[in-house]
């Protein structure tokens, strides 16, 4: 089963990056730093709905083109079995360093199970590097064999989010980096 969305229910782009809007009072996302930022090997978590109706969320390796996400998830896993009921998901992204950014992807989700060529090959790569994305390969084999594995396609349709960096001299983006860093000192500071 795969569930699509037209490109015309996409989230609107300007000069083929995302245009975020501004979430909670705090600074806008600017387009290219957004595309910089998602761009980056970071842990997404996806939110969905569970069967009985609760929320459930799982952190997520994706990959990141032309402004749409792709992730995988084991073929026959609660996720998979979730999104197959229910597609609608919300992706966040997130810089946990202060002075802190987020974004939010409100995505419905497309899902191909065992596609010929994934838009995922090589994630593993992309996290771990050579040697830890093949240790991770052998490590996760026997239950990728077993299960296989299903892409999912996200296209946003709705993004949001704020970086909180804007608008700061960038020395302050970096005390604001240090600071925790500083056992003795940070209650002073």
């Amino acid at each position: 089963m795969t569930t699509r969305t037209s490109t015309s229910d996409t989230a609107p782009r300007s000069n083929g990056v995302w245009d975020a809007r501004p979430l909670g009072g705090q600074p806008a996302w600017r387009p290219d730093d957004l595309e910089r930022f998602v761009r980056r090997a970071r842990i997404a978590v996806m939110s969905y709905v569970r069967a009985d109706g609760r929320p459930g969320q799982a952190p997520l390796w994706y990959v990141e083109r032309d402004c749409v996400l792709y992730a995988n998830v084991g073929t026959g896993s609660p996720k998979h079995r979730a999104l197959r009921r229910d597609p609608r998901v919300c992706i966040t992204i997130q810089d946990e360093r202060p002075p802190y950014r987020a974004v939010l992807f409100d995505a419905v989700a497309e899902l191909a199970d065992q596609p010929e060529r994934a838009a995922t090959d090589g994630i593993e790569l992309r996290y771990f590097g050579r040697i830890g994305g093949a240790a991770y390969r052998k490590m996760v084999a026997e239950e990728s064999a077993a299960t296989g594995f299903t892409e999912i396609t996200l296209r946003p349709l709705d993004v949001r989010g704020f970086d909180n960096t804007v608008g700061l001299h960038p020395l302050t983006v970096a005390f604001l980096r240090v600071r925790p860093h500083l056992p003795g000192l940070r209650r002073l500071l």
